[in-house]
């Protein structure tokens, strides 16, 4: 496996500071401005906070391969940490995905005026969905600088079309508001990609405040100023930078906290030159598992524009909604491609088991292991020919909703399965609880703090961590919410054509865990962003217990024979699409 080495690291600039509030109280009246003498400072250090590391891939699967070979991961973190079983994504696409996360918000409080569906394809991961004026304000390690005195870093993939300035498509309420400048990271090295990629770098040689200059820019390439940090390979460099900057800032009197987010194993998933051969990925090949070429026993053709007003939920008489039963079935050429494709994310993948492996050597190196707690998670899963679906996500289907999630540290019980109903969204609450603070208003997830660190009384958990579980009770979910908004019609043209996302695909949904069984339910709304949801064309659901791979549609069988069920699931749906804040359950 590649070396990992351990470079001296860039000379941190010294800078000027304001108050936090003078920036947050001018983006609330919506006429956001940097101020000039530099970004707000960290708060008083916390003495009793542990350290915090976040690992976020993007694209992993759980249940189709993507987590077969975390070898180095599975012995050196999960056998130490428990393993989310009932962890799913909220928004099954990147960009919404992230800003959920960081923002501890649903995908419902944070879009944009937008309408669905879009007439044309929404750029950078459907990005134009959403309106950054209500997530970056609220992004949780602006909140761990500025109340605990964390000292933060972000290496590798914030927000598809950045963090700066992010003018994706025009539909950001405040189009000037610049997260590089309102204090969530000490340190950015941000950017995405596999190889000859150019990063937003804040330490760069010429790069002052207010951090947007064309000199906080550093190109990674092979053979070039940063070869001796993963030889151009950027899974490698970032992970080499994490391990510089956990060298760096351990010791200082700070608790730090760390987001590394590759690229991994997001297509054109690039592996490194020395995992292109000779690894267990190479018999690799896409799962062949019931709904893999399969869209359904009733099928229809593609079309371009929704049904009429009028028009039963049952589409054509299908039994999935548009997107899945218009797709063609899997030649051998679509078969041939998808296998080569999980072959190269696997590829990928062994680069970042590299990485979450050097981040825990950093860790032991520096006598901070045992005071960190990490989280290893991705933003969504994938498809692989499952529903007849070729790469991407987009779906309410396990292969696009399930990811890896695992998390340890003091008091989190070893090699235990974690069974709590969660989404990416209860992640902000959480890592902000572990540093003591309570989840702020504005946030509708979570802190899974009280389920994850069941031994709180061990002498090694930290004390802010003791604290925050005293005040929380048990969090008793029977289902949890997805949401998506079509991005437009986007397809693919070889080896055959196929739409990856259309009209149809906007959707509502719950995984439900009760007294009557496990159930997903989903409405379809093509004007769902407009209507609330009130003009559904077609609804699903699936028996989860009976029918985990998501074969059978039930809504019509079970309307007719238990409409109770249907109603309690439509209920619960709609409270969950109405939450706001701490009226979420």
């Amino acid at each position: 496996k590649a070396t990992v080495s351990v470079l001296n690291c860039h000379t941190p600039h010294t800078m000027a500071t304001i108050p936090r509030a003078v920036l947050l109280a001018a983006a609330a009246a919506h006429a956001w401005e940097a101020h000039p003498s530099g970004p707000p400072p960290a708060g008083p250090a916390c003495k009793d906070c542990p350290n915090i590391v976040l690992l976020l891939t993007d694209d992993q699967d759980e249940g189709i391969g993507g987590w077969d070979h975390m070898s180095q991961t599975e012995r050196l973190i999960q056998a130490r940490g428990v393993y989310g079983t009932e962890y799913r994504i909220h928004t099954p696409i990147c960009a919404p995905s992230r800003a959920e996360m960081q923002s501890g918000r649903y995908y419902t409080n944070i879009v944009s005026k937008k309408h669905t569906p879009p007439r044309r394809v929404a750029p950078s991961g459907s990005i134009q969905q959403l309106d950054l004026a209500k997530v970056w304000p609220h992004i949780f390690p602006t909140t761990l600088r500025a109340e605990k005195g964390y000292t933060t870093a972000m290496f590798g993939k914030c927000m598809n079309g950045e963090c700066g300035v992010n003018l994706e498509g025009g539909f950001n309420s405040e189009p000037t508001m610049n997260l590089h400048q309102m204090g969530a990271f000490d340190v950015w090295f941000e950017g995405t990609g596999y190889q000859n990629g150019e990063f937003y770098d804040n330490r760069a040689k010429g790069c002052a405040w207010p951090w947007n200059s064309t000199a906080c820019s550093t190109k990674v390439s092979p053979g070039g100023e940063w070869a001796g940090r993963g030889d151009g390979y950027l899974t490698s460099t970032l992970s080499n930078l994490t391990v510089e900057w956990i060298h760096e800032v351990a010791g200082q009197g700070r608790p730090f906290f760390v987001y590394f987010a590759p690229h991994a194993p997001h297509s054109p998933a690039k592996p490194p030159r020395w995992y292109r051969r000779g690894t267990v990925c190479d018999t690799m090949i896409s799962p062949r598992i019931p709904n893999y070429n399969y869209s359904g026993v009733h099928t229809t053709t593609c079309t371009a524009a929704p049904p009429t007003a009028g028009t039963p939920w049952w589409w054509g008489g299908t039994d999935f909604h548009e997107l899945v039963s218009c797709q063609p079935p899997y030649s051998e050429a679509d078969a041939a491609a998808s296998d080569a494709l999980q072959r190269n994310r696997c590829r990928t993948l062994l680069a970042v088991d590299d990485a979450y492996a050097a981040i825990i050597q950093a860790l032991k190196d520096t006598d901070t292991l045992e005071n960190t707690y990490l989280l290893v998670t991705s933003d969504h899963g994938y498809n692989l020919g499952h529903h007849r679906l070729p790469s991407n996500k987009f779906l309410i289907y396990e292969h696009s909703l399930k990811v890896p999630f695992v998390a340890s540290g003091p008091g989190i019980p070893h090699g235990k399965n974690f069974t709590t109903l969660s989404t990416q969204v209860d992640i902000a609450p959480t890592i902000l609880g572990l540093a003591g603070i309570d989840t702020p208003a504005v946030m509708d997830g979570r802190s899974l703090v009280r389920e994850l660190v069941t031994a709180p009384q061990k002498a090694d958990v930290p004390e802010a961590v003791r604290r925050h579980v005293g005040t929380l009770a048990p969090l008793n979910r029977t289902s949890t919410f997805h949401a998506y908004f079509s991005q437009g019609p986007f397809s693919q043209k070889s080896p055959t054509w196929r739409p990856l996302d259309d009209w149809s695909n906007t959707y509502i949904g719950v995984t439900y865990s009760g007294p009557e069984g496990r159930f997903k339910y989903a409405k379809y709304d093509p004007y769902g962003k407009q209507s609330h949801f009130s003009t559904p064309y077609m609804h699903e659901l699936f028996d989860m217990t009976a029918d985990p791979y998501e074969l059978h549609n039930i809504y019509n069988a079970t309307l007719a024979a238990n409409p109770d069920l249907v109603a309690k699931l439509t209920t619960t749906l709609h409270q969950w699409y109405a939450c706001r804040g701490q009226e979420c359950p």
